[in-house]
């Protein structure tokens, strides 16, 4: 077996690795771009039942917490925001109290 077929069969030069990496790096990039196309086009359907920007962001901020397992650190974001809120007279939770 000569040299060059043995660099070939051990991959010294990294290409098949390269390859398989390249590969693996491009299906991914196309999942993303399908699981994007699939989020505008549920985005363009909430807003065609007439929620609003402000609650399909919310939607979008729900789904990205439950995603990455953040769940509760929200919650403690939110009592931490409501016993601060209550300290210094400012309620963001009474949603029947006047605007300011």
């Amino acid at each position: 077996m000569s040299d060059t077929d043995w660099s070939k069969k051990l991959d010294l030069n990294r290409t098949t690795i390269t390859t398989d990496f390249v590969n693996r790096m491009e299906s991914c990039m196309r999942d993303a771009e399908t699981a994007a196309a699939d989020l505008k086009e549920v985005v363009a359907q909430a807003a065609e039942q007439e929620f609003t920007k402000r609650d399909i962001e919310a939607m979008k901020k729900i789904a990205r917490l439950r995603l990455k397992d953040q769940i509760g650190r929200a919650r403690e974001q939110l009592d931490a925001l409501r016993r601060i809120g209550a300290a210094v007279q400012c309620d963001l939770f009474d949603f029947d109290g006047a605007a300011d």
